[in-house]
């Protein structure tokens, strides 16, 4: 695999890390996203959660089962920033890429 193609393996991939940011942030202003996600997940679900974990009756299994729904929370939340993040860097490396890619085609050309 010689330079050009590995730019364009790279730009390609570059954009599809910024299409699904684009996505995640066309899904986050849904209202049904908001009202399930956001407000009923996030939100409320995290805190009964938390509540229900400071139970004493509840079981080892039971506060087990109620640690790992808590981490899932915060998983999803943190993937959902992370897609933000990569998309927010594939843009910027886009450019990069872009013009290593037009250097690289002008050296061909040469």
């Amino acid at each position: 695999m010689n330079d050009s193609e590995t730019v364009a393996i790279q730009i390609k991939a570059a954009k599809q890390m910024i299409a699904v940011g684009e996505a995640y942030v066309k899904l986050s202003t849904n209202p049904h996203f908001k009202l399930i996600i956001e407000e009923e997940y996030f939100q409320k679900e995290a805190a009964r959660l938390v509540m229900a974990k400071s139970n004493a009756q509840l079981t080892d299994s039971e506060q087990k089962i109620i640690d790992t729904m808590i981490t899932g929370v915060g998983a999803l939340a943190n993937y959902f920033n992370l897609v933000v993040q990569r998309a927010g860097m594939a843009q910027s490396d886009l450019e990069a890429l872009a013009q290593s890619e037009e250097e690289l085609a002008n050296e061909e050309l040469s």
